[in-house]
């Protein structure tokens, strides 16, 4: 696989970063095995192996990765890879799949921030790709480029966060996690720990507490802790962390210090979840559990040191690999999109953390 540069918007690791994979693959592999290869094939790329010969690039027998003229797609994260443990979990899965399909893959980020996402899926579409890949963060402040996008006959996946209802058939698919029902079982396997009782209180935080994610996972557990008699606290009161880490850091620990009588923690999004150990530390706070979403090495350490008690894993490769995948097919075969859970009704925990921290699954599972 090579790696070549693109026009940069704002510079490496600004606002619109982006780069362009041209991707390669072996005629006559099979579809299941290339797959389950996927991760290795890339790794050897990455360590420099020699590129598949002119005759080798063209997909396989079947058509797949070769069939459609036009291979060039763009995928859109909300916030950069480059800094987030979990969308480069995602970004992962959408670069090994544009592997195995030998397409013309673009990613760009909008680090954050909504306006940006707006205006490079517009710069996009005005390059007519054959797919776009894009989350819906922002819930309605999208729909309407989506639906630009659809407009000019380019079809759009959703992932991670699920297009409104509004979007119609401006989207195709969507491949991520059934966020209020993970909500629910996080919140149990709370109740369950013993770790909070009837009157206790009990802090929820997001990036982006009004975000569909934040509002669909915190209500799933507000649900089934306030029915329990748990003082969890309500929407409004829901901790903003923002997606960067030393504002996140700095915001958990002036509430922790604040609110020492807290008992549980709950970060529905990755960016407060893997800062709250250090925050917790920071505020002197050795009695508080948290029990949280996504994975990232200061989650896995927490796990490990039982300062966390569970997370629930969306497993954000899956979402990545899947919704370029499903794109793949439809290109070359006219298949239509689904909507994929992409699972993590499973949570991680002390005892099962062993299964994913392999160094060489860092990027892919933590």
């Amino acid at each position: 696989m090579t790696l070549r540069p693109a026009h940069q918007i704002g510079g490496a690791h600004t606002k619109g970063h982006n780069e362009v994979i041209t991707s390669t693959k072996k005629r006559g592999l099979l579809v299941a095995g290339a797959i389950v290869a996927g991760a290795t094939l890339l790794a050897g790329c990455a360590a420099g192996a020699a590129p598949a010969d002119e005759a080798g690039s063209a997909g396989l027998e079947s058509g797949f990765g070769s069939r459609a003229e036009n291979r060039d797609v763009y995928f859109f994260t909300y916030y950069n890879p480059a800094g987030d443990a979990f969308w480069a979990q995602i970004l992962q899965g959408a670069e090994d799949a544009a592997e195995l399909g030998n397409l013309e893959f673009t990613h760009q980020t909008a680090e954050g921030d909504s306006a940006t996402m707006v205006t490079l899926v517009q710069t996009a579409i005005a390059t007519d790709p054959a797919f776009i890949f894009m989350p819906f963060n922002e819930g309605e402040a999208w729909v309407d480029v989506a639906c630009q996008a659809h407009d000019a006959g380019i079809p759009v996946i959703a992932f991670n966060v699920p297009a409104p209802e509004s979007a119609g058939d401006c989207v195709q698919g969507f491949v991520g996690q059934d966020f209020y029902e993970v909500g629910t079982i996080v919140a149990q396997n709370l109740l369950d720990s013993g770790v909070v009782a009837p009157g206790d209180k009990v802090l929820i935080t997001a990036e982006e507490p009004d975000q569909p994610y934040a509002f669909q996972r915190g209500g799933g557990v507000y649900d089934v802790l306030s029915e329990a008699g748990i003082g969890v606290l309500p929407q409004p009161e829901w901790l903003r962390t923002g997606g960067e880490d030393a504002p996140a850091l700095d915001a958990l620990t002036t509430w922790l210090v604040a609110n020492p009588d807290v008992k549980a923690i709950v970060p529905v999004g990755g960016t407060p979840h893997r800062n709250l150990p250090a925050a917790l530390l920071a505020a002197g706070n050795t009695t508080a559990k948290v029990i949280g979403f996504d994975t990232a090495p200061a989650i896995v350490q927490g796990l490990k040191d039982g300062q966390i008690l569970a997370t629930a894993d969306q497993q954000g490769y899956i979402q990545g690999f899947q919704s370029v995948m499903q794109g793949i097919l439809n290109l070359d075969f006219g298949f239509s999109a689904a909507n994929i859970n992409s699972g993590g009704l499973g949570l991680i925990t002390k005892d099962t953390v062993s299964n994913i921290e392999a160094p060489d699954l860092q990027g892919i599972r933590w």
